[in-house]
């Protein structure tokens, strides 16, 4: 066997002198996707950047995929070094998303539950129902904002189910919380957190706002152990392990925050923003559009969508899949190894990161031919036999997976049918979509769609 390599190709180390991290800082914030896809174009699959002292790895090869969340997923852990996971870190605390080892082994086997099968599926009538009440205010003929309007959709479903509690009134504010969040992570790498940057102040001030409501659900419970220990909702069976004194036994009251802001904020932003980039690109791709409305109609009918559907409306399941392989919610993973490991026939050493750019692995070309064309036969089960399983993870993949898969499928699906079943929807002509990479990849502008109601929607 040759030994590993030192280190891939890649560019030139850039020095930590202010000046010099100033200038690549501004060399990516204008465009960091298309950067990191000049990087790949000139340097391969997997390319090595020196930031200072930091030792990146960036890779959008399927088998070194594999390798880093799957046959090797021991020797990575959470990225704790950086930007944007000390960012996370400062609003989520050790909630799911950034938290490593034992601790999150304990927090992953307690909210496990939450998302069982069953439990999922006897949510579906309330999802269905939501989505509707959404559609009913939309004019036929008028303008929404639908990237605003999944977001409240989303938020006001996991709100109910996960936590039953009504957000209605929250929207705003959880709204305000995220748009501060991906401001924080935007901020340089090199500015200190306590400098008085106007976004860091918003999101100080929407994180505040946030902790108000997280910590108003947890109190109502803890006033009324009785009535919590017979509700059924997460939050009531995570508050039932809470140790008031911290003594380690059990939940504290700050991590019990932790994970319900983490599932709050987490549960419901990447669903929506992949529900935006879907619909949006079904309306550019007419067709495709009239295939999945097809497809409804034949095997629906006048009937409402129910969770026992979703296995006979596969053009609907390829249609959120190519949105999602196209604009990946979570866009790139972050990895921190924890010892000296070979990937790629490189060695990367302990504490070095590696990043899986999700985004570019969805459009690696020897894996999706014509890859920036949306096409629902990509997921054909022939095809999809065909190609490696990690050239396509929405959702990441081994044991770090999102432990909302399931909820998040069926949710996504079951309002993309009612919506399509009831409606059609256009791009506004004139309308600019960008693409807004930060904690999540969202659409800069918003995404404008003119409404047209559909007279064979089923009645209510």
């Amino acid at each position: 066997m040759l030994p590993a390599m030192k280190t891939p190709p890649g560019p030139p180390p850039v020095s930590r002198n202010p000046l010099a991290l100033a200038r690549y800082f501004l060399s990516i914030r204008g465009d960091i996707i298309s950067f990191v896809g000049r990087r790949f174009r000139d340097y391969g699959d997997l390319y090595y950047a020196q930031l200072g002292k930091t030792r990146l790895y960036v890779t959008r090869d399927p088998e070194q995929v594999r390798e880093v969340l799957q046959t090797k997923g021991q020797s990575f852990g959470k990225t704790t070094t950086g930007n944007a996971a000390r960012q996370l870190k400062h609003v989520l605390g050790d909630g799911l998303l950034n938290s490593n080892g034992e601790l999150w082994r304990r927090q992953r086997r307690l909210i496990n539950p939450a998302f069982d099968r069953k439990r999922v599926e006897s949510q579906a009538p309330d999802m269905v129902a939501e989505t509707r009440r959404m559609l009913d205010s939309w004019p036929n003929g008028g303008q929404v904002d639908l990237s605003r309007e999944m977001m409240h959709l989303t938020l006001r479903i996991v709100a109910r189910s996960l936590f039953d509690h009504d957000a209605s009134g929250d929207a705003d504010t959880v709204a305000r919380a995220m748009e501060a969040l991906r401001g924080m992570v935007s901020t340089p790498i090199f500015l200190p957190s306590w400098l008085p940057i106007p976004a860091l102040r918003r999101a100080q001030k929407a994180l505040s706002d946030m902790d108000d409501i997280v910590y108003g659900l947890i109190d109502e419970r803890l006033r009324d152990p009785e009535r919590t220990a017979s509700r059924p909702d997460l939050l009531s069976a995570m508050v039932a392990s809470v140790d008031l004194d911290g003594d380690g036994g059990s939940m504290d009251r700050k991590l019990l925050r932790d994970e319900v802001l983490t599932l709050f904020l987490a549960g419901h932003e990447t669903t929506s923003h992949a529900l935006t980039w879907t619909l949006y690109l079904l309306s550019q791709n007419p067709e495709a559009r009239a295939e999945v409305q097809a497809e409804l109609s034949r095997e629906l009918g006048s009937s409402e969508v129910t969770a026992a559907d979703l296995g006979r409306l596969p053009l609907l399941e390829a249609a959120f899949n190519e949105g999602m392989r196209l604009y990946p919610p979570a866009y790139v993973i972050s990895r921190m190894a924890l010892e000296d490991v070979e990937i790629g026939g490189y060695t990367l050493p302990k504490g070095a990161e590696i990043l899986v750019w999700i985004y570019w692995l969805h459009r690696h070309p020897d894996h999706w031919p014509d890859p920036t064309r949306f096409d629902l036969h990509r997921f054909d089960p022939e095809v999809t036999a065909a190609r490696p399983k990690t050239a396509f993870i929405p959702f990441g993949a081994g044991t770090r997976s999102c432990i909302g898969k399931h909820f998040a499928m069926m949710e996504a699906r079951l309002i993309l049918a009612t919506l399509l079943q009831r409606t059609t929807l256009d791009h506004v002509h004139g309308h600019v979509v960008e693409l807004a990479p930060a904690v999540t990849l969202a659409p800069k502008n918003g995404m404008k769609m003119r409404v047209r109601h559909r007279e064979s929607a089923p009645p209510v």
